[in-house]
């Protein structure tokens, strides 16, 4: 998610007033202010996986321009990706499942 629509949902959600203490008003408030910033509501878990499949991206961008070899950028970025969602950085289960095959 990039940092403009953060701020977008950010402020959205901050004028709008709603409690977010109840699961499905929690969800149905995230999809009108993610909507509302101009950005394409797939729920939260979407939205999960869209921000770790960005997230990955980049790693991977930075360790290829680093220098590293593309097969060890794709292994270091794809467990950095796991990681930062909070599981072990081992778990392919996890990484099948946020990212793309090929990742």
């Amino acid at each position: 998610m990039s940092a403009s629509l953060y701020a977008a949902i950010t402020e959205h959600l901050g004028r709008s007033g709603e409690p977010l203490a109840a699961r499905r008003g929690y969800q149905m408030a995230w999809r009108r202010a993610v909507q509302a910033a101009g950005g394409r509501a797939a729920g939260s878990h979407g939205l999960r996986r869209l921000s770790t499949r960005e997230f990955y991206s980049l790693q991977y961008a930075r360790g290829v321009e680093g220098g590293n070899a593309p097969g060890d950028a794709r292994r270091t970025a794809r467990e950095e990706a796991v990681e930062r969602l909070g599981h072990s950085r081992n778990r392919s289960d996890q990484a099948a499942c946020y990212l793309d095959p090929a990742a």
